[in-house]
């Protein structure tokens, strides 16, 4: 009930049902149960296209993950580099390398 009245206080269900993990098809059923309308597509206007995404705290911890992980794979790939330039320098000592 709670949800379906979020829903109706900012007009769109779809939001709602994304900041509380649900599926929005379903808050979108609810809600026509509870309002007494057959037709969902025009409960909410959202329902047709995307919704705003929403992140949550456990979207945040994936993404802070996700980052942690590829600026080590950034820092093992500058350090190859290095690595490999070296390597050539000392092979080729007259190449230029930048």
């Amino acid at each position: 009930m709670d949800i379906i009245r979020k829903g109706k206080e900012i007009g769109n269900f779809t939001a709602v049902a994304r900041q509380h993990e649900l599926d929005p098809k379903m808050v979108l059923r609810w809600a026509a149960k509870e309002l007494n309308r057959k037709d969902v597509d025009q409960l909410d206007g959202a329902s047709k296209r995307q919704a705003a995404f929403i992140p949550t705290a456990e979207d945040f911890k994936q993404l802070e993950h996700e980052n942690e992980k590829l600026k080590k794979l950034l820092a093992e790939q500058a350090l190859e580099r290095e690595i490999l330039k070296d390597l050539l320098k000392k092979t080729n000592p007259n190449l230029r390398i930048k």
